[in-house]
């Protein structure tokens, strides 16, 4: 019942309230559909006898030594992620602050210190500041 009840209210708000979008420019991943011929090369690996396998890979079950694992380096290069920048500090901020109860309690602050409230406008900014 509660589930019914949610569902109809997101419904009815902007999507903007109900789903939260990522980090500006953090990598996202997209479900899309296994290309068929990686679906048979995976296929076929996985049926694949033992010995097969470590020819096809270029190694054994004992790993790689030193000179092989040097011979990798130079032809496949370091096996690292690249790393990803991080956001600005403001950016961060600015995502973190951009939701409807802190955008409601700014505008209550600042109609707090318009109407000469000094105390009221301090605790709201101070939950502002909190959350």
């Amino acid at each position: 019942m509660f589930k019914e009840i949610f569902t109809r209210l997101i419904r009815h708000l902007p999507s903007r309230l109900v789903h939260r979008d990522p980090l500006p420019g953090a990598q996202q991943t997209v479900n899309t559909a296994v290309p068929p011929s990686l679906s048979a090369h995976c296929l076929k690996m996985a049926v694949m006898p033992e010995e097969e396998l470590w020819k096809t890979f270029d190694t054994h079950p004992e790993g790689l030594n030193q000179a092989e694992v040097e011979s990798a380096r130079e032809q496949h290069g370091e096996n690292k992620l690249p790393a990803q920048q991080p956001s600005p500090w403001w950016v961060h901020l600015w995502v973190c602050y951009r939701n409807p109860f802190n955008i409601l309690l700014t505008i209550l602050g600042a109609i707090s210190y318009a109407t000469e409230d000094l105390f009221a406008a301090g605790v709201i900014a101070l939950m502002v500041a909190i959350s």
